[in-house]
């Protein structure tokens, strides 16, 4: 009787060391899981809906397509396609139900400070005066002249030739009101999943890089047909 105790004994406490063992291999499985689970993403063309402050867009507000663009004023290939691409695009679907946002954003530097910021304070302070489609361009041909480019200069010569009440653009600027929300687009695109410019979000799609006229067409017209 003594040795079926014992023995039972060993055969219980060899059971109770296995459940344990299988339940630390389930947990840690469990937190590995967890570790290395993608957050959602962030909707950029929801996130400008639910903040229309701090997005601008042109289109009908039920447009079938919402492309919302996050450029860098000091990206070349984002100064290529606003451009060259945009243009195009603009002519492709003129009276289609496609909705045009643009995130105002920069990027940081290498001392984690953001270059650009002031320029994508400076368009802002043109969509005041209901200029901002016509500033977003013309701020990246600042590119081409480098003593004016992400200049206070740069930014009054475009506003002056742009007619814009250069008073109260002026007073936008010296009052910095808008980097507040420059900040809160930089965190919600990297919510979105995006680190590099140009990239577009797309119905909530990312299409990353200017890329070619026909991909951005393709990509559009999946969501109209």
């Amino acid at each position: 009787m003594a040795k079926r105790r014992k023995k039972q004994q060993r055969k219980t406490n060899w059971l109770v060391i296995g459940a344990i063992v299988v339940g630390s291999i389930l947990l840690l499985i469990g937190l590995t899981a967890l570790a290395f689970q993608e957050p959602a993403q962030l909707d950029l063309g929801k996130y400008c809906q639910n903040n229309p402050e701090n997005c601008v867009a042109r289109g009908p507000a039920d447009a079938a397509v919402t492309m919302v663009e996050v450029s860098d004023y000091g990206c070349p290939h984002c100064k290529n396609y606003n451009l060259d691409t945009a243009p195009i695009l603009d002519a492709a679907y003129e009276g289609a139900p496609v909705r045009w946002v643009v995130l105002p954003f920069a990027l940081p530097g290498q001392t984690g400070d953001y270059p650009t910021m002031a320029t994508a304070v400076a368009s802002l302070c043109a969509n005041e005066q209901g200029a901002f489609w016509q500033f977003h361009p013309a701020a990246f041909k600042l590119m081409d002249t480098p003593a004016l480019f992400n200049t206070r200069e740069g930014w009054l010569l475009t506003a002056e030739s742009l007619g814009l009440d250069m008073e109260a653009f002026s007073s936008c600027l010296d009052n910095n009101n808008y980097e507040d929300v420059i900040r809160a687009n930089i965190n919600a695109a990297q919510n979105a999943g995006i680190s590099a410019t140009p990239s577009f979000s797309i119905n909530g799609e990312i299409l990353r890089g200017n890329q070619p006229v026909d991909v951005f067409m393709q990509r559009i017209d999946s969501f109209l047909n």
